[in-house]
């Protein structure tokens, strides 16, 4: 694959009209093929479809590249009703990103700092130390200090739109035609701070200044070797999160990481009130002393009183089982259930949400969550999500954007625990819950 971006309007847009037609041709053959089949074979003719249909936007997406596979990355942690061909498929292009060659980085950091690399750093890396969807991150040296330079995609800015479609076009067939804008609308409002490495800067400040852990270490940017597409902070040394699995720790070396990763969460949550949302492994560095390295502020999640009220009375009342039409009440306030007939409106709760509910409160309902027990964790929550979809093609529409990225985070976390096989103690952040 070429290291060039598609960056007009008209070379990404035939990209993307090429992507809707395929995807148009595969979902009416579909059709049509399923039209006198027995259930079980239309069901293995729909994974097949739905099998095409990821195929084609994967390929569509790595030809874009950049910002469509953090899109990619988005869609798959965010939005429950997908198919699992869909999420197979999206797994694969998490490091399939080729990166930009030698001779336009070297521009591109003349183009942002005024100078060739070499004239700007005292040493720096042509080859990328790691790959960022966005961009790649090359290790620097500045002022005898160790850098992280992040240097993003050329043209991925002006192409947030125009990727966004091929995604939009193809989960409307995957919502069974529901309403999906609500939820892309907030994809790409977190994507357009994300491509803007100022707004990431002044998000990792905020981190530095308010996330007072003896623990976590944030890393310091340095704004004069930083622009909207460049950004250089300092370099946490430690091992990645495989690395740290590699290694053979021991339990408690297990637990804790895992403890601080949880607990932090919700320090972020309800101190701070902004959450980083991109719970990918990659962004933790296990480092020494047992202490964690967080890093990438690009994605982060604001949240104001009321959405943490009412996150807070939810979850207070999940947690003390009262009944179901409370609960009802507080997801209708919330706009996750129509107002209607009280018996409807329960009904909808208990058959397409209140399995979500079960899932996401069991972590809470004891004082400690064994993860190496209940390693199947993941899997159940994920199979909930789809017997839930294919009971009631309607709840689409009603997903809350702010529980989406709030909710997908934590689930995130509950993955890397599984790889942990950590056990947490869920005190800390009840107290929080209850305050």
């Amino acid at each position: 694959m070429k290291n060039s971006v598609p960056v007009s309007k008209m070379a990404r847009g035939g990209v993307v009209g090429k992507a809707m037609f395929k995807i148009g041709v595969s979902h009416s053959k579909g059709i049509v093929k399923r039209a006198f089949m027995s259930k079980e074979k239309k069901e293995a003719s729909q994974n097949q479809t739905h099998a095409e249909i990821a195929k084609v936007i994967i390929d569509s997406l790595g030809q874009l590249k950049g910002v469509s596979v953090k899109i990619a990355q988005q869609v798959a942690l965010g939005l429950p009703f997908l198919p699992k061909e869909y999420l197979d498929e999206i797994s694969k292009s998490f490091n399939s990103i080729p990166p930009i060659n030698k001779a336009l980085i070297r521009k591109i950091i003349k183009q942002e700092l005024g100078a060739y690399p070499q004239e700007v750093f005292e040493y720096f890396e042509s080859e990328a130390f790691g790959a960022a969807s966005l961009g790649q991150v090359h290790i620097a040296q500045h002022k005898g200090k160790k850098l992280a330079v992040k240097v993003q995609y050329p043209g991925i800015a002006h192409s947030i739109e125009s990727d966004l479609s091929v995604l939009k076009f193809a989960l409307t067939r995957f919502a069974k035609g529901r309403n999906v804008d609500h939820i892309m609308e907030e994809i790409e409002a977190r994507l357009k701070e994300e491509v803007d490495y100022e707004i990431e800067a002044e998000n990792t400040d905020y981190f530095v200044e308010n996330l007072k852990h003896d623990y976590i270490v944030v890393p310091t940017i340095h704004r004069e070797l930083s622009t909207k597409t460049v950004l250089s902070s300092s370099f946490l040394e430690g091992r990645s999160f495989e690395a740290f699995i590699k290694s053979n720790p021991t339990q408690k070396e297990r637990n804790h990481y895992a403890q601080l990763i949880f607990d932090v969460f919700f320090m972020e949550f309800y101190y701070m009130q902004m959450i980083h949302a991109d719970p990918n492994p990659g962004n933790f560095i296990f480092m020494d002393e047992g202490k964690l390295g967080l890093i990438d502020f690009g994605c982060v999640k604001k949240l104001d009183d009321a959405f943490l009220e009412s996150f807070s009375k939810l979850h207070a009342s999940l947690m003390d089982e009262v009944s179901d039409e409370e609960i009802t009440q507080q997801y209708a306030a919330l706009g996750m259930v129509d107002y209607d007939d009280e018996k409807k409106m329960v009904a909808f709760y208990q058959e397409v949400i209140k399995p979500l509910d079960r899932i996401y409160i069991e972590i809470f309902k004891e004082d400690s969550y064994d993860f190496k027990q209940n390693n199947d964790f993941s899997e159940r929550g994920f199979n909930t999500i789809m017997e839930v979809q294919k009971k009631q093609i309607d709840a689409v529409h009603k997903m809350n954007p702010d529980y989406i990225f709030v909710d997908r985070t934590l689930l995130g976390y509950y993955a890397m625990f599984e790889k942990l096989e950590a056990t947490i103690d869920t005190r800390f952040a009840k107290g929080l819950v209850r305050l």
